[in-house]
């Protein structure tokens, strides 16, 4: 009996997930998990090493504030960088879509 399409991918393939990468919804689900993750992680990191700072030198709450902000900046940027199409900044310059940002002038004189 030959296999029905119906029933899903074959053995060996992979369902397209929602951005047409391989994998399912667990995949998607586990990627961005690992992004929420990151940002905690980078965030506490970063704390903690503000609170060694601020044992060696004194300055009570300073470095671990100044250290959660720069974790939680810096998990953010990973994780909007990473999510968002295209990543950021590799867009079209000026509103111009064209390739090499529309310095079409011709040749020189």
């Amino acid at each position: 009996m030959a296999p029905d399409s119906r029933d899903g991918p074959s053995r060996g393939e992979k369902e397209p997930g929602v951005d047409g990468t391989p994998g399912g919804p667990l995949v998607e689900m586990a990627r961005y998990a690992g992004h929420g993750i990151t940002l905690a992680l980078a965030t506490a990191a970063f704390a903690l090493l503000g609170r060694w700072a601020d044992a060696r030198l004194s300055t009570a709450p300073l470095f671990v504030i100044l250290g959660a902000i720069l974790g939680f900046a810096g998990g953010f940027y990973h994780m909007i960088r990473d999510l968002l199409p295209g990543g950021l900044g590799t867009g079209p310059k000026n509103g111009d879509d064209r390739e090499g940002g529309g310095h079409d002038r011709g040749p020189s004189p």
